[in-house]
């Protein structure tokens, strides 16, 4: 890895796994940087994106930021953390870019991609996609198992079910080889039943 991306990485890492997903910042970089080769994608704005992308988290109170985790809040209150932590993630994001001295001409493009990495509709370039696409890995992983076991969500088999209903969604993965590794975990996760 660059240095410039271990650098941001050191001053991001106080900031990371704030949702009681330990290893979420790692998981998510590891596919970053697979996906990046794998489609060719520009590891200048996906892995600092992806790095970045939920620290905004740390900025949330945990008794508000766990919210998204609660069927029982209103869908409103869970966007509104959604949100919330995009606008925060943004904020940490644009200082710790400039501490790095990060190029100006990329960061407008990373904030962007930040910016609405939860909430966006449709994918508007590839490094967004590609950024969204390792997020969206996380919940294949065992680890994302492992997290959401802990807060007692759901029964792997029910996850299970969901994410191949989800994988069934044109515009739910942006790659195709984000597809074939989310097909690939999920065929792990069905044996742990």
């Amino acid at each position: 890895m660059k240095e410039i991306f271990e650098r941001i990485w050191e001053l991001a890492l106080p900031y990371q796994d704030k949702r009681d997903d330990a290893g979420h910042a790692e998981v998510t970089l590891s596919y970053a940087r697979r996906l990046v080769e794998l489609e060719d994608g520009d590891e200048d704005i996906v892995i600092p994106a992806i790095i970045l992308h939920d620290i905004g988290y740390s900025q949330i109170p945990r008794e508000r930021r766990m919210l998204i985790f609660d069927r029982n809040a209103a869908r409103e209150e869970r966007d509104a953390v959604r949100y919330e932590h995009q606008e925060e993630s943004v904020k940490l994001a644009k200082d710790i870019l400039n501490k790095v001295g990060y190029p100006p001409d990329l960061m407008g493009e990373i904030l962007d991609i930040i910016s609405e990495h939860d909430t966006r509709e449709g994918f508007i370039s590839k490094n967004e996609g590609l950024v969204r696409d390792a997020d969206k890995l996380w919940r294949f992983s065992r680890a994302g198992f492992d997290a959401d076991e802990a807060r007692q969500v759901t029964s792997n088999e029910s996850r299970c079910k969901r994410l191949e209903a989800r994988l069934k969604d044109p515009n739910y993965i942006y790659s195709q080889s984000a597809r074939h590794i989310a097909l690939k975990e999920l065929e792990q996760r069905k044996n742990l039943n």
